[in-house]
Parts: structure tokens; sequence; C-alpha cells
């Protein structure tokens, strides 16, 4: 069974409310801020409510509402992030926080930023990606503090009878019929301060995120000694899944199975250890870029420093830069 986070759930109380709903009578008592709720009473309460207000593209509606506290502590993470970028790794990182179900990829494409939701847990229905696309919009242009369009945007239900309300939302194409959900952005639009962010708030609540991350994924010595291991293994050469299996003594299988009931796949696993091992390269070493990349196991300084920029927001030239900067004062 899988769960949201019930301060998500707010969101569709404060919409019913807007409406002159007595939220309550419609979907039973307001779930306390902080707690989860399954699955299957986040899809009734959601269907529920749009069968109530019987509008379209319903959802949108109900994402006009949103606010960063509807994503609780995670929310103000992310809107102290360095750039909306940065802020969208940790939005990756930490979604399983907001939501269990299908969780958010996130990838360069030559000059634009996709957010997809494969369908590892199937498809979740209209209403849902309604909601999710157009927070996740709203949650982007709230982090960057002006407005962002989209160049595209992808559902997996067929067309409703009237699109325009879909463009107008977004302001961007809309599309139909798609194999996943998505956002396309433009790139250049995303690597701006954030104006006003708080480093040191930014720093506590990451740590706040991690620690309700491992308590909830369960997260614990195992995983604290695959990433040792890791940490020994990349200087040397390209670990692979059955070098850590082969390291702990166990098979790929039982590995893979272990990972999957924290939450976290092999390459995960790999990227986060990758991470650490290029933030003290770049913060405490003189190597040079091209050299940091093979050491990492990378075949091109290209290729590592798309990996950076999806990690943590910003290229890894910029990144040893503020450091040394923050060294200096």
């Amino acid at each position: 069974m899988r769960y949201i986070d019930a301060t998500y759930s707010h969101l569709l109380f404060d919409y019913l409310a807007s409406r002159n709903i007595v939220a309550e009578t419609v979907l039973g008592p307001l779930p306390e801020a902080g707690t989860r709720i399954a699955e299957h009473r986040w899809r009734a309460m959601l269907t529920t409510a749009a069968d109530t207000v019987n509008e379209p593209a319903f959802g949108l509606a109900v994402a006009n509402l949103f606010s960063l506290r509807h994503l609780g502590p995670v929310g103000y993470l992310l809107a102290n992030s360095h750039n909306t970028l940065e802020a969208l790794a940790k939005g990756q990182r930490y979604h399983v926080l907001i939501s269990e179900m299908n969780p958010v990829k996130a990838s360069i494409e030559e000059d634009s930023l996709v957010l997809s939701w494969p369908l590892e847990h199937g498809y979740c229905g209209q209403l849902w990606d309604e909601l999710g696309l157009g927070t996740t919009l709203k949650l982007v242009q709230t982090i960057a503090q002006h407005p962002i369009a989209p160049l595209r945007v992808d559902f997996v239900a067929p067309p409703p009878s009237d699109i325009a309300l879909y463009e107008a939302f977004f302001g961007c194409p809309v599309c139909f019929q798609q194999p996943m959900p998505k956002l396309v952005f433009p790139a250049k639009n995303l690597l701006a301060p954030i104006p006003r962010s708080d480093p040191h708030l930014h720093q506590i609540l990451d740590r706040q995120a991690q620690q309700q991350l491992d308590a909830l994924t369960g997260e614990g010595e195992d995983i604290d000694r695959y990433r040792s291991q890791l940490l020994r293994l990349i200087p040397h050469h390209q670990p692979t899944l059955a070098t850590l299996a082969a390291e702990n003594g166990t098979s790929t299988r039982s590995l893979q199975r272990r990972l999957r009931a924290r939450g976290m796949s092999f390459q995960q696993l790999l990227d986060q250890t990758r991470c650490t091992l290029a933030e003290r390269y770049l913060k405490e070493s003189r190597l040079n870029l091209p050299d940091i990349a093979g050491i990492l196991g990378y075949t091109e300084q290209s290729s590592f420093s798309r990996a950076f920029i999806r990690w943590r927001g910003i290229a890894p030239g910029q990144y040893r830069r503020r450091h040394r900067h923050q060294d200096t004062h």
C-alpha cells in the first residue's frame, strides 16, 4: 500500500472552502498535518470532491490554490535552494515524503528540463495527473518567483472536450494520450539564483528531510555500508551491481531486493555516492573537471557536467567557485 503526506491533501480542503463548501461534510475530518493517508483514501477524496463541484479540469482548478505550505517543510526547503533546478533535484530526492505514487524523474535533454512520471505503479488517473502537473507548475513558478511557462505538457488520458482550458492554464501546447505525464521546461530559465533564499535555513531543512526519508524508507546501516563501499570502489574502477553484491557476499538479485525494500535502485545509490565524491573533489582538491569526471567513471566531462546539474542544479565549475568564495569569507 502506498501513501501521501496528509499536508498535501489540505489543498483539496482549501479549494472546497473557497467554493463555500464545508469540506469536512464531503471528505470527512481534515487529516492531521505530518501524518500520511493511504492511496485509496486519497483517490476517493479526489473523486468525491470532483463529483461535488462538477467542473471541467477540476485538478487544475484545485492546483490554482497551491502554496508552499501544502508541501510542509519540504516546500520551504525547495524555496530556499540556490536556484530552481537545484530545488527540483531536491524535490526528486524527497518526492516520497510527499507521495509514494509514481515518482518524478528529472533529466536534461538538449536545452530543456524534462520532468516525467513513468507509470511504475500504474496509471493514477486524470484527476491525479491534473493536480500533480498543475501543482508542479505552480511550485516551479513560486520558487522562481516569476512566471515560467513550460514548452510542452503531456497527459495520459484521451483529450477532453475543451483543450483550451488546459492550454490557458499551462500557457503552452498540451498533448493527450501520451505514454506518461510530463512537463518540459526551458532549462535556461531555471538557473537564475532564487531571490532571498536562505542557505542556513536550507541546510537545516535538508537535514530534517533526510532524517524523515531515512525513517520512512528504512535506510540504515546496510545503506550506509553500501555507500561506504562505493566511495572506496569508485575512484579505482566503475562499480556495478555485481561488484557491490560480491563485496557483500550476496547475489545481485538479493541485493536488488534489499535496495527496492529501501525505495532505491542501484543506479540511484551510485548517483548519490558519485555526487558525494564530486562535491568533495570540487571543494577540497585541485583536480580539474576532466580528471574528476574520469575518477567518477564518466568517459566525457560533458556527461559528468550534465549529471552534476541534475544532482545539484548547478554546473560543477560554478559549484567549485561558489564554495571557494564561501571559504575565503
